[in-house]
């Protein structure tokens, strides 16, 4: 053979055996120290990849999202409390993170939230739930309560700020659920995604964990917008993070990630799964632009039906070798049953439900896209006194038109004439 045809061959080869192992790298084939990993579409919850995302296992400082959010529910965060330090004191003694807040401190709830949030201050957190209900336990009962409402019925919480406890424990399925509520709110949203905050007196400053940390131990988190990180020696590293940089919007919790000195492995493996998504995954359309989703009867109309069209695209993510099979999308409608002409277009007709092989993706809302055509003689016949006003009105506008243009003819064949 050629020698340069054997050396064109080989450098083929190892092209295509090199592109096809590269493409074929998945979140599955992630080696990950991760005991419990889930990835989560944010706006439902879709589930892109999980591991063990229903053992119940303890959360550590993930814990601190829900103290947030009662306490954003429960009290004017421009109100002020005076930070009582002996209270909080056992968390500095026995070395706990902390924000650094100072005996007799007077400091809103706004900036006690965000000094929990960035720093993962435990000071902040109990300061918190000692002042909002005057009740540590009432506090702590109230996280319970709602994490009853959101669903996360695999979660206990026995303290705020997620210290090591057999009844304080949560799981991947329920911080993804807890981590969508939270991002509704601008607080939390601000403080898991700023790099610093100041106080509002201006007498502290405060970096978040996350950022902080991937500068010290120069790891690359840019695909990481923003997150929770969480430390205790029975949860390992862990950390709730999002990202707006994947194909979709995605929510991704890392919990009991390998401890090793000179190691943080919640960043680096959680950077390493966006990266991953990024490589290997897309937007891919159950439902296209102009699809027809709901066809409804119609009366007092020429046409028997209407066929109702989407007007965007209906997404979801997934793998770039996965193609969609439309015989396994399902569209469940609620709303209007039957169409007239008294519809209009743009009218909100109710919405749809997109579930794909079993699995729930997404609502929308369905509009009316197109007239509804009147039938004319059934409108005369059961309008028949209208019909006649109509004729006659409609009479009157062909007469006077007939009169304009007699008009107008005289008056150009005059002006010819002369």
């Amino acid at each position: 053979m050629n020698k340069k045809l054997l050396v064109s061959l080989i450098i083929v080869m190892v092209i295509v055996i090199t592109g096809n192992f590269t493409f074929a790298v998945g979140l599955k084939d992630l080696n990950l120290t991760a005991k419990e990993v889930g990835v989560y579409e944010l706006k439902n919850l879709n589930p892109v990849y999980e591991k063990d995302a229903r053992k119940q296992v303890p959360i550590a400082s993930l814990t601190k999202i829900m103290t947030a959010i009662v306490c954003l529910e429960n009290v004017d965060m421009n109100e002020k409390v005076i930070v009582n330090l002996p209270e909080v004191k056992k968390y500095y003694d026995e070395e706990y993170s902390v924000a650094g807040l100072k005996d007799k401190q007077e400091i809103s709830y706004y900036d006690l939230v965000e000094t929990m949030l960035l720093p993962s201050g435990a000071d902040s957190g109990a300061c918190i739930a000692l002042n909002v209900f005057h009740d540590y336990d009432k506090f702590i009962q109230a996280m319970n309560d709602k994490a009853r409402e959101l669903g996360m019925n695999n979660t206990s919480f026995s303290n705020v700020i997620g210290m090591d406890d057999k009844n304080n424990y949560s799981t991947v399925e329920d911080m993804a659920i807890m981590m969508k509520y939270a991002m509704e709110n601008e607080y939390i949203k601000y403080g898991i995604t700023q790099y610093a905050h100041t106080i509002k007196d201006g007498t502290k400053t405060v970096h978040n964990a996350l950022f902080q940390l991937a500068d010290i131990y120069n790891i690359d988190v840019s695909n990481i917008t923003g997150g929770k990180t969480g430390f205790t020696g029975d949860a390992g590293y862990c950390l709730l993070s999002y990202s707006l940089t994947t194909p979709e919007p995605l929510i991704c919790i890392v919990l009991g990630s390998e401890v090793k000195p000179g190691t943080l492995y919640h960043l680096s493996e959680t950077e390493t799964i966006f990266e991953t998504i990024n490589d290997t995954y897309s937007e891919k359309d159950l439902v296209s632009e102009g699809d027809v989703i709901v066809t409804l009867p119609a009366i007092k109309s020429t046409k028997d039906v209407i066929n109702i069209q989407a007007v965007e695209p209906i997404q979801t993510i997934m793998q770039n070798d996965e193609s969609v099979d439309k015989e396994d999308v399902e569209i469940k409608y609620e709303g209007i049953n039957t169409l007239s002409p008294e519809n209009k277009v743009g009218e909100t007709l109710g919405k749809i439900d997109v579930y794909y092989k079993g699995k729930y993706i997404g609502s929308e809302e369905v509009k009316l896209t197109r007239r509804v055509p009147l039938d004319l003689k059934i409108w005369i016949h059961e309008n028949p006194a209208q019909a006649v006003l109509f004729a006659l009105l409609m009479l009157g506008e062909i007469i006077l038109i007939v009169k304009i243009g007699i008009r107008i003819y005289k008056k150009k064949f005059q002006i010819i004439h002369y």
